[in-house]
């Protein structure tokens, strides 16, 4: 059996600092069109509202999380089989596509399946994670994952002041015409900069009386396909249940059908599993004990996130009584604490461990988003950026210390599924709480920023007591081989005598 692909770590890294500087650059700016298609969007929502109605405004603004959350486990199988290179150009492709229907649309059919193709960019950062991890060197690793985590701070910057001025200015449709020109300057940057892999031959299953030939192993299409509807079923459950009520007919329907395909995808797994076919996630990573403790703090921190980035212009706008160019005055703290969180988080992993930058991310959430008053608002966002800032580098070294690199895209797209569903659980859940029986006054909000508080609380518990992460980040080094008795994936980081190889 061939060693680990572990051995062969950082051995994609380029040739030079220069190099590798210009992978990062292109690896921040290629993957910020994923929150800018949220982010940028938030501002034109009045607009959209006015010209196809308040419940077609939210299919709009719903259809990226819903489609991102059924591609991401599908983009992550795929990464770790056919190149993560390959794949981040094929879904800004995609994206591209995308944006150009959304800037044409003469109607909400064209402009809703424009926005579902945008949403298969939803799994980049976790692509670009598990790329990092195989290109620079593991000592460089964990600093490198939170400096390419700023990209969430630039667009908590830049996101509200440009959707906001390119809508009052030009119109919602002029947001997608930037978001496809960004995508059109990136596409060859990545091309030409972003290191290939090789696929090396799969490791067969060694299974008792079956022959290499017979356990050649083929990508489990259909069972990625299912993991993907069963989290977006749940994911449209919990999101109609803030504007619908738990008992209305699609809510407990959408639930019903999450779990029943959930089963469907575990027994399938299962096996695919015994019969030495390799299946679409490998379900001893989700029950290992690294991913059983992050993936869960995942989703508890990416629904504080979600609630307060939901609740947080309407409390400003309400009070103050601004619109969305003058409300982002009041976030701009957020994004530039944003900013300096994330390169912060890789430090505190890297010469503490990435627990301590998770709990130092809920502690912050959890200050951030008690009661407080007018005066105090700008500097508690602040915090809160801080911590927003932290999670990511946090949340991306505990998953590289916990799954083997042949699985490095498949682990962070887990991680970035699971943040899909706590971001839609905090919008319905938390975000749900505020009272909209009156004007827009801080009791309007108490009740849910209670709530955030409350989930800040279990996250920091949840981290206190995980036994993983407790050490430096290593980059992967320390994490552990791949489980024998399944296959590896056929993408594997050459020997460091290897050529890069074009996508």
């Amino acid at each position: 059996m061939p060693p680990p692909a572990t051995a062969s770590l950082g051995s994609l890294s380029p040739s030079s600092a220069l190099r590798r500087v210009a992978v990062l650059v292109v690896l921040v700016l290629l993957t910020e069109t994923a929150p800018l298609e949220i982010s940028l969007v938030y501002p034109a929502v009045p607009s959209l509202s006015v010209e196809f109605g308040a419940a077609a405004a939210d299919i709009v603004v719903a259809a990226v999380s819903l489609s991102a959350a059924m591609s991401i486990p599908l983009t992550g199988r795929l990464a770790d089989r056919l190149g993560i290179k390959r794949v981040m150009l094929a879904c800004s492709a995609t994206f591209a596509a995308g944006s150009l229907l959304c800037a044409l649309a003469n109607g909400l059919p064209m402009l809703v399946t424009g926005r579902i193709l945008q949403g298969t960019v939803g799994g980049l950062l976790s692509l670009s994670y598990a790329l990092v991890r195989r290109v620079f060197p593991p000592s460089q690793v964990p600093l490198v994952l939170g400096v390419a985590a700023t990209g969430i701070g630039v667009s908590g910057v830049a996101a509200p002041f440009l959707g906001g001025h390119l809508t009052d200015a030009y119109g919602f449709r002029s947001v997608f015409w930037f978001l496809l020109i960004l995508v059109l300057v990136m596409l060859p940057c990545a091309a030409l900069v972003l290191p290939g892999e090789r696929p090396l031959p799969v490791v067969p299953a060694q299974r008792a009386g079956r022959s290499a030939s017979r356990a050649r192993q083929r990508l489990d299409v259909p069972g990625a396909l299912l993991l993907g509807i069963a989290l977006g079923a749940a994911l449209t459950g919990v999101g109609r249940s803030s504007s619908a009520g738990w008992t209305a007919g699609e809510v407990p329907a959408s639930l019903a059908a999450a779990i029943l395909l959930g089963v469907v995808f575990v027994r399938r797994e299962r096996r695919l599993a015994r019969s030495g076919v390799e299946p679409a996630v490998d379900l001893g990573l989700l029950t290992s004990p690294g991913m059983r403790t992050t993936l869960p703090l995942a989703v508890l921190g990416s629904a504080v996130v979600a609630a307060v980035g939901f609740l947080l212009p309407q409390m400003v706008q309400g009070e103050q009584h601004i619109g969305a160019l003058a409300s982002a005055l009041w976030t701009f703290p957020l994004g530039v604490s944003a900013l300096v969180g994330g390169p912060l988080g890789g430090i505190v992993a890297r010469r503490h461990s990435p627990r301590r930058a998770a709990l130092l991310a809920t502690s912050a959430f959890g200050l951030a988003v008690l009661p407080h008053g007018r005066a105090q608002l700008g500097v508690l966002m602040a915090v809160f950026g801080l911590g927003l800032g932290l999670q990511y580098p946090a949340l991306s070294n505990l998953v590289t210390e916990a799954v083997p690199l042949t699985q490095a895209a498949t682990g962070t797209a887990l991680l970035a599924a699971c943040s899909q569903l706590g971001a839609g659980a905090g919008v319905a859940l938390l975000g749900g709480l505020r009272d909209t029986s009156g004007p827009a006054t801080p009791a309007t909000f108490s009740l849910a920023y209670l709530a955030c508080a409350a989930c800040s609380a279990l996250a920091f518990t949840t981290a206190a007591l995980m036994r993983h992460g407790r050490t430096p980040a290593t980059g992967g080094t320390g994490a552990p081989a791949p489980r024998q008795g399944l296959a590896s994936p056929a993408t594997h980081a050459p020997s460091p005598t290897t050529k890069e190889t074009p996508a």
